[in-house]
């Protein structure tokens, strides 16, 4: 089942069960029928980098849960030998890991149902590597997750 038929299932679940809580007892269907926190990673192709340059890579973890992240999490980049990266985020705080082939982006607890939080990664390529397609990934990973199959996509880097 892709990411967005889980969503929309979901979405679908939680209005059932409001429907018939509501019936029952109107002051606890919201508490009754939350959902718990989702996580959803995103990141496109960064644009071709030529042998010793560098592009930008831009990966993103959505909320597509019931409720805010109770915990902070991490975002990870993780990216092929022959390159190396640095990380900023506006929501979250990004480190290079040492040996720079990993940036991990610490988003703290409380990101909103529906809300993201985007990187912004530089990468850059070593000199000397032949042109061919590289391919990284992006995860992150949250404690009762109820559909952790989302939490991770690949990209790939072209060096031209």
């Amino acid at each position: 089942m892709s990411a967005m038929s889980r969503l929309l299932l979901s979405r679908a679940l939680r209005a059932a069960c409001a429907a018939v809580v509501l019936a029952a007892a109107p002051a606890a269907a919201a508490d009754a029928c939350a959902a718990g926190a989702d996580l959803v990673v995103r990141a496109g192709d960064p644009a071709p980098v030529p042998d010793g340059g560098s592009t930008l890579l831009h990966p993103a973890v959505t909320n597509a849960g019931g409720t805010a992240t109770a915990v902070p999490f991490t975002l990870y980049v993780h990216l092929p030998p022959g390159v190396v990266g640095t990380g900023t985020s506006s929501g979250a705080t990004c480190t290079t890991l040492p040996h720079g082939h990993t940036v991990a982006c610490t988003v703290p607890a409380g990101l909103a149902p529906g809300a993201s939080v985007t990187a912004e990664v530089r990468i850059s390529v070593a000199s000397g590597m032949d042109p061919e397609v590289l391919e990284g990934d992006v995860e992150a990973a949250l404690p009762d997750d109820p559909t952790p199959d989302d939490n991770r996509t690949t990209f790939r880097i072209t060096v031209v």
